[in-house]
């Protein structure tokens, strides 16, 4: 039995007209006709029958259509079906805004991924997606101690606080939501030490975006990797750059490590090798 042929009677049969099934098979009248009676003569009896100018469907028409409407769904998602199943698995890397937003284009220089995921989760929430297996691999520089998952430090990075030039006075624009289950001398996601330095903080946001525009326009300061500011500055008019300012955190205390977050005695893959060089390039 032809497919086609039973695919524009399926046409006919939900526009209920040969000329709205012509256009929409974008057929001739004439050839879709000679196609229905020729389906008739295979199915051995009659499915359509005249209706005024036009046709509808007999009794045996509408037993047809009921029974071969999801055998032609059927058949004509085995391409798909096929072309799903040779594709490559998908690389599934959960962090946070920080990385998955200005990390990805460095990454992107040192993987040849086929199929990415990318999953945006918050430090301790990071760590439980892993082990729930929503995420192979992570990335974070806030580790939460989680029992049944691994950090790997991959490099360090330079945190520094960051303004627009000669805005120096200005108060502070934090992350909104803490980590979860974080050690207690870190309260916020930008990984500021607020059980030792003291800072004015006016704004709270969710996305760092919103944190950056609100330097950006002056009106405050935030707590940021030199990578991001670094890639955010390449990007923008000169006018809007953001500067480092002076920080009440010694040097060697804004030097942040990075860590792959993995699940505990997991195997070595090439996607970690590749994260872990793309960080330590940064």
């Amino acid at each position: 039995m032809d497919i086609d042929r039973i695919r524009y009677f399926q046409i006919f049969s939900q526009t209920g007209s040969l000329v709205k099934a012509s256009e929409v098979l974008h057929i001739s009248q004439p050839a879709l006709s000679k196609a229905l009676r020729l389906l008739e003569a295979e199915v051995g009896c009659k499915l359509l029958e005249p209706d005024g100018r036009g046709l509808r469907l007999t009794e045996a028409g509408r037993q047809f259509q009921r029974e071969s409407a999801p055998l032609l769904n059927q058949l004509l998602a085995i391409p798909a079906k096929i072309k799903g199943a040779r594709q490559t698995p998908p690389s599934r890397l959960g962090s946070f805004e920080v990385f998955t937003t200005y990390f990805l284009g460095q990454m992107l220089k040192f993987t040849a991924l086929e199929n990415l995921e990318i999953h945006e989760f918050g430090p301790g929430r990071l760590e439980q997606a892993l082990l729930d297996g929503k995420i192979d691999v992570g990335i974070t520089y806030l580790p939460i101690p989680t029992t049944g998952v691994e950090f790997v430090e991959a490099t360090k990075i330079k945190m520094g606080v960051f303004g627009l030039k000669g805005k120096g006075d200005l108060p502070f624009v934090i992350p909104l939501l803490p980590p979860e289950g974080t050690p207690s001398k870190v309260v916020g996601l930008d990984g500021w030490p607020d059980h030792r330095f003291a800072r004015d903080v006016k704004f709270r946001v969710t996305a760092m975006e919103s944190a950056l525009e609100l330097c950006r326009d002056g009106a405050a300061l935030a707590y940021l990797p030199d990578f991001v500011v670094r890639l955010h500055n390449e990007k923008i008019k000169p006018e809007f750059r953001l500067h480092e300012m002076p920080a009440p955190i010694p040097q060697r205390e804004r030097m942040q490590s990075v860590y792959l977050v993995k699940r505990q005695n997991a195997v070595e893959v090439q996607l970690h090798r590749q994260i872990a060089k793309a960080l330590r390039d940064l």
